[in-house]
Protein backbone atom coordinates (compact mmCIF):
# COMPACT_ATOMS: atom_id res chain seq x y z
CA UNK A 1 0.00 0.00 0.00
CA UNK A 2 1.39 3.69 -0.60
CA UNK A 3 3.73 4.96 2.33
CA UNK A 4 2.78 8.63 4.30
CA UNK A 5 5.01 10.12 2.61
CA UNK A 6 3.14 9.61 -0.58
CA UNK A 7 -0.51 8.93 -0.67
CA UNK A 8 -2.17 7.75 -3.56
CA UNK A 9 -5.72 9.81 -4.63
CA UNK A 10 -8.78 7.74 -4.88
CA UNK A 11 -12.09 9.21 -5.89
CA UNK A 12 -14.77 6.61 -4.85
CA UNK A 13 -18.42 7.73 -6.09
CA UNK A 14 -21.19 5.73 -4.49
CA UNK A 15 -25.24 6.88 -3.60
CA UNK A 16 -25.15 4.54 -0.68
CA UNK A 17 -23.19 6.64 1.89
CA UNK A 18 -21.87 3.71 4.34
CA UNK A 19 -20.09 2.24 1.14
CA UNK A 20 -18.46 5.36 0.63
CA UNK A 21 -17.36 5.41 4.47
CA UNK A 22 -16.28 1.74 4.47
CA UNK A 23 -14.07 1.81 1.46
CA UNK A 24 -12.95 5.68 2.71
CA UNK A 25 -12.19 4.30 6.13
CA UNK A 26 -10.15 0.89 4.68
CA UNK A 27 -8.08 2.78 2.28
CA UNK A 28 -7.37 5.42 4.66
CA UNK A 29 -6.11 2.65 6.82
CA UNK A 30 -3.92 2.23 4.07
CA UNK A 31 -2.42 5.70 3.62
CA UNK A 32 -4.83 6.93 0.37
CA UNK A 33 -6.36 9.75 0.30
CA UNK A 34 -10.12 9.28 -0.51
CA UNK A 35 -12.70 12.19 -2.12
CA UNK A 36 -15.86 11.25 -1.50
CA UNK A 37 -18.69 11.62 -4.40
CA UNK A 38 -22.78 11.01 -4.25
CA UNK A 39 -23.03 10.42 -7.93
CA UNK A 40 -20.75 10.52 -11.13
CA UNK A 41 -21.40 14.27 -11.91
CA UNK A 42 -19.75 14.95 -9.05
CA UNK A 43 -16.82 12.21 -9.61
CA UNK A 44 -16.11 14.03 -12.39
CA UNK A 45 -15.88 17.36 -11.33
CA UNK A 46 -13.41 16.05 -8.60
CA UNK A 47 -11.75 14.10 -11.10
CA UNK A 48 -11.39 16.86 -13.45
CA UNK A 49 -9.79 19.28 -10.79
CA UNK A 50 -7.05 17.00 -9.63
CA UNK A 51 -7.08 13.54 -11.44
CA UNK A 52 -6.76 10.49 -9.36
CA UNK A 53 -4.76 7.64 -8.76
CA UNK A 54 -7.63 5.57 -8.61
CA UNK A 55 -11.38 5.76 -8.93
CA UNK A 56 -13.60 3.70 -7.99
CA UNK A 57 -17.52 3.97 -8.91
CA UNK A 58 -20.80 2.05 -8.23
CA UNK A 59 -22.45 1.09 -10.85
CA UNK A 60 -26.23 2.05 -10.10
CA UNK A 61 -26.14 5.76 -9.23
CA UNK A 62 -28.36 8.55 -10.08
CA UNK A 63 -27.53 12.00 -12.62
CA UNK A 64 -24.43 9.68 -14.42
CA UNK A 65 -24.07 6.21 -13.74
CA UNK A 66 -20.48 4.05 -13.21
CA UNK A 67 -20.48 3.20 -16.43
CA UNK A 68 -20.88 6.80 -17.77
CA UNK A 69 -18.48 8.37 -15.49
CA UNK A 70 -16.14 5.25 -16.50
CA UNK A 71 -16.58 6.29 -20.56
CA UNK A 72 -15.69 9.74 -19.77
CA UNK A 73 -12.67 8.71 -18.18
CA UNK A 74 -11.76 6.83 -21.21
CA UNK A 75 -13.60 9.31 -23.27
CA UNK A 76 -11.54 12.67 -21.97
CA UNK A 77 -9.29 14.69 -23.69
CA UNK A 78 -6.80 14.39 -21.03
CA UNK A 79 -4.42 11.10 -21.36
CA UNK A 80 -3.78 11.61 -17.58
CA UNK A 81 -7.36 11.02 -16.66
CA UNK A 82 -7.54 8.57 -19.49
CA UNK A 83 -4.76 6.44 -18.05
CA UNK A 84 -7.08 6.19 -14.24
CA UNK A 85 -7.32 2.58 -13.03
CA UNK A 86 -11.10 2.34 -12.64
CA UNK A 87 -12.51 -0.39 -10.36
CA UNK A 88 -16.69 -0.50 -10.15
CA UNK A 89 -18.77 -1.54 -7.51
CA UNK A 90 -21.89 -3.29 -8.02
CA UNK A 91 -24.40 -5.65 -5.83
CA UNK A 92 -26.17 -6.77 -9.59
CA UNK A 93 -26.09 -10.14 -10.27
CA UNK A 94 -25.71 -10.30 -13.94
CA UNK A 95 -23.36 -12.21 -16.05
CA UNK A 96 -22.75 -8.80 -18.64
CA UNK A 97 -21.92 -7.15 -16.04
CA UNK A 98 -18.09 -8.11 -16.15
CA UNK A 99 -17.82 -7.94 -20.44
CA UNK A 100 -19.51 -4.55 -20.57
CA UNK A 101 -17.17 -3.28 -17.68
CA UNK A 102 -14.17 -4.79 -19.75
CA UNK A 103 -15.23 -2.74 -23.16
CA UNK A 104 -15.55 0.44 -21.71
CA UNK A 105 -12.66 0.05 -19.85
CA UNK A 106 -12.77 -1.30 -16.66
CA UNK A 107 -9.67 -2.50 -15.24
CA UNK A 108 -11.77 -4.21 -11.94
CA UNK A 109 -15.06 -5.40 -10.69
CA UNK A 110 -15.63 -5.33 -7.29
CA UNK A 111 -19.00 -6.64 -5.79
CA UNK A 112 -21.52 -6.16 -2.60
CA UNK A 113 -21.36 -6.43 -0.16
CA UNK A 114 -18.32 -5.71 0.32
CA UNK A 115 -15.36 -7.34 1.58
CA UNK A 116 -12.22 -5.91 3.19
CA UNK A 117 -9.70 -8.82 2.03
CA UNK A 118 -11.00 -8.94 -1.45
CA UNK A 119 -11.02 -5.07 -1.90
CA UNK A 120 -7.22 -4.43 -0.77
CA UNK A 121 -6.56 -7.43 -2.92
CA UNK A 122 -7.95 -6.06 -6.02
CA UNK A 123 -7.13 -2.25 -5.25
CA UNK A 124 -3.21 -3.65 -5.24
CA UNK A 125 -3.40 -5.59 -8.55
CA UNK A 126 -4.48 -2.61 -10.38
CA UNK A 127 -2.52 -0.19 -8.78
CA UNK A 128 0.95 -3.08 -9.07
CA UNK A 129 3.03 -1.63 -11.69
CA UNK A 130 3.70 -4.89 -13.40
CA UNK A 131 0.08 -4.64 -14.33
CA UNK A 132 -1.02 -5.12 -17.75
CA UNK A 133 -3.64 -2.52 -18.83
CA UNK A 134 -5.50 -5.13 -20.34
CA UNK A 135 -5.72 -7.26 -17.53
CA UNK A 136 -9.01 -7.07 -15.75
CA UNK A 137 -9.36 -8.08 -11.90
CA UNK A 138 -12.80 -9.59 -10.90
CA UNK A 139 -13.31 -10.15 -6.54
CA UNK A 140 -16.28 -12.18 -6.48
CA UNK A 141 -15.49 -13.70 -2.91
CA UNK A 142 -19.27 -14.96 -3.03
CA UNK A 143 -18.94 -16.07 -6.41
CA UNK A 144 -22.19 -14.09 -6.79
CA UNK A 145 -21.99 -12.95 -10.84
CA UNK A 146 -24.31 -15.28 -12.28
CA UNK A 147 -26.98 -15.33 -14.60
CA UNK A 148 -27.89 -16.82 -18.26
CA UNK A 149 -26.02 -14.32 -20.42
CA UNK A 150 -29.47 -12.30 -20.40
CA UNK A 151 -29.06 -8.57 -19.58
CA UNK A 152 -31.16 -7.98 -16.06
CA UNK A 153 -33.89 -4.88 -16.66
CA UNK A 154 -31.78 -2.83 -14.22
CA UNK A 155 -28.24 -3.13 -15.98
CA UNK A 156 -30.38 -2.87 -19.61
CA UNK A 157 -31.85 0.48 -18.22
CA UNK A 158 -27.77 1.44 -17.33
CA UNK A 159 -26.93 0.80 -20.46
CA UNK A 160 -29.57 2.51 -22.89
CA UNK A 161 -27.77 6.03 -22.38
CA UNK A 162 -24.67 5.08 -23.62
CA UNK A 163 -25.72 2.96 -26.97
CA UNK A 164 -27.13 6.85 -27.85
CA UNK A 165 -23.82 8.59 -27.42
Amino acid sequence: MPTPEQPKRCVIADDVRASREVLRSWLTDCHFECILAHDGDQAWEAIENHPPDLLITDIEMPHCCGLELLRRVRAASSAEIQSIPVLVITSLHDSQIQPTIQRLGGNGLLTKPLDQYSTYVTVLAVLAPETDQESFIVSDPDGKITGDGLVSPTFRRLLKPLSNS
